[in-house]
């Protein structure tokens, strides 16, 4: 099973609502019965702020795919959501009841004879809202819904049921303002609420029930049941039904204003207490976002000595001689080996350039583990970190025995070994540029004598392919004689 950062990803950069709605569905359970605790258990508001919550998450999921506990993020956001509907319910609630009271102020006595004016047209008006707005007036005015339970029955939100329902009043005021009756949309919708509902006479019900079910003698049926003294029993039963309807209304009216007051206490008191919560959350992610600066601030002040220490590491690597690994070599071969320090140093200090833009300070910049030279291996004691780093300026390093070796990087001057060649190197430099053809006169010997070697060098002479050969061979061998000649040292 994948977990939720994976699933937050593939959301955030693929667009995968798969991904997303494997989450909701995980998760789900999780929000709506914290919603439904937070809002006193009001199912319409749960569902409410359990959208707006997988709304957030759908809009943060780039973001919230870092987060380790996705759970704990949406316990909060449910929180945060949760307190912000209370208090726009609150806020609501609030403004409905002073709006009804300021209705109730300026309507006064007129209301009686505003529902004198509108009750001929009103159903006329109604019949010409379109379909969605006739049905939200219907619901709310003349049968005295809740919000709640018009956005059930409209297949939509409680908000959004409230909007319709108050664009549908606005249009059936214009319509009424068209048949002569001016009125504010707020004052027109609580004269229809109050005045358009009335209970029908005490038995009429049964009665059309029974007569429906007679089916074909309905019409008959009907004509006997609403008699001329019937009519008038309801019409008188109606007045008084009216008239008590009023009286148990506004009795009616100080209770449920009543229960909302206490309502809206208890409201108050659950808002107070989830600001308190949110204040205290708050408070301890300011600590902690104080607690992650120090570490950042920490952590930068140890990579900054990591970096010094490392760079002193490497001056002093560079400044104090390696082991010297001279034993062994021949004269010339330790300056070789000093000159290709030399190179690798040129080498490196051009890459620093294009790197960086400039030269380095110093050779230990160039050197280190992490650098562009490991280290610099010395072979006679000789010393590299007073070498001048500049643009392609030659390089010259000199040994403590007075030996000095220069190379020039750009080719204009060429690269010198100071001191003059040794008898013993002059006499490897010619031994080695005639050792193939010795090579080719010892196997030429071993094949005319069974495989024998020569009993000394001057049997190979008649074996070389040709006389210069066999003479610089001679000459390779005076040499060496001469090299370790008492007087040659």
């Amino acid at each position: 099973m994948k977990d939720d950062a994976t699933l937050l990803r593939r959301y955030s950069e693929d667009g995968s609502e798969a991904a997303f709605s494997e989450l909701v569905h995980r998760h789900v359970d999780l929000v709506y019965s914290a919603a439904l605790r937070r809002t006193s258990g009001d199912s319409h508001l749960a569902a409410d702020v359990s959208q707006r919550v997988f709304a957030t998450l759908a809009r943060n999921a780039r973001k919230l795919s870092r987060h380790t506990v996705l759970e704990a993020w949406l316990h909060t956001a449910t929180r945060n959501a949760s307190l912000n509907l209370m208090i726009s319910e609150q806020r609501r609630k609030f403004r409905e009841a002073e709006a009804t009271e300021q209705e109730a102020r300026v309507s006064g006595s007129a209301e009686s004879a505003d529902w004198e004016r509108i009750k001929p047209i009103l159903d006329g008006a109604i019949d010409e809202l379109p379909g969605p707005d006739r049905e939200a007036v219907v619901l709310r005015f003349l049968e005295r819904r809740e919000f709640s339970e018009i956005g059930l029955a409209l297949m939509t939100s409680t908000d959004a049921a409230r909007m319709r329902t108050g664009r549908a009043l606005e249009k059936l005021r214009v319509l009424l303002e068209r048949r002569g009756i001016t009125s504010t949309a707020a004052a027109l919708g609580a004269v229809v609420a109050n005045q358009s509902l009335m209970s029908a006479p005490t038995g009429l019900a049964s009665t059309l029930a029974s007569a429906s079910l007679a089916g074909a003698g309905i019409a008959t049926s009907l004509t006997f049941i609403m008699t001329t003294k019937l009519i008038g029993t309801a019409v008188i039963s109606g007045l008084l039904a009216f008239g008590i309807g009023n009286y148990v209304g506004h009795a009616g009216r100080a209770e449920i204003e009543a229960q909302r007051a206490s309502e809206d206490a208890a409201t108050a008191r659950e808002i107070s207490t989830l600001r308190k919560s949110r204040a205290d959350l708050q408070e301890e992610l300011d600590k902690v976002d104080a607690a992650n600066m120090q570490l950042t601030a920490a952590k930068a002040q140890l990579e900054a000595s990591n970096a010094k220490l490392a760079e002193a590491k490497a001056a002093a690597l560079a400044a104090l001689p390696s082991r010297n690994l001279s034993i062994g070599l021949t004269p010339r071969e330790l300056k070789q080996e000093v000159l290709n320090n030399l190179r690798q140093i040129s080498a490196a200090r051009d890459q620093y350039r294009l790197e960086n833009g400039s030269y380095p300070g110093s050779v230990a910049t160039l050197v280190g583990d992490q650098s562009y030279i490991r280290r610099i291996r010395t072979v006679g004691g000789e010393d590299y970190s007073s070498l001048s780093m500049g643009d392609n300026q030659v390089l010259t390093v000199t040994t403590p025995d007075g030996t000095s070796v220069t190379y020039d990087p750009s080719g204009a001057a060429t690269t010198q070994i100071t001191e003059p060649m040794t008898p013993e190197e002059h006499a490897q430099e010619l031994m080695q540029a005639v050792g193939p053809a010795v090579g080719q006169a010892v196997t030429a010997y071993r094949a005319a004598n069974q495989g024998q070697n020569p009993p000394n060098p001057d049997a190979l002479a008649p074996f070389f392919t040709n006389p210069q050969d066999a003479a610089a061979f001679a000459q390779a061998r005076e040499a060496e004689a001469a090299a370790h000649a008492p007087h040659a040292h």
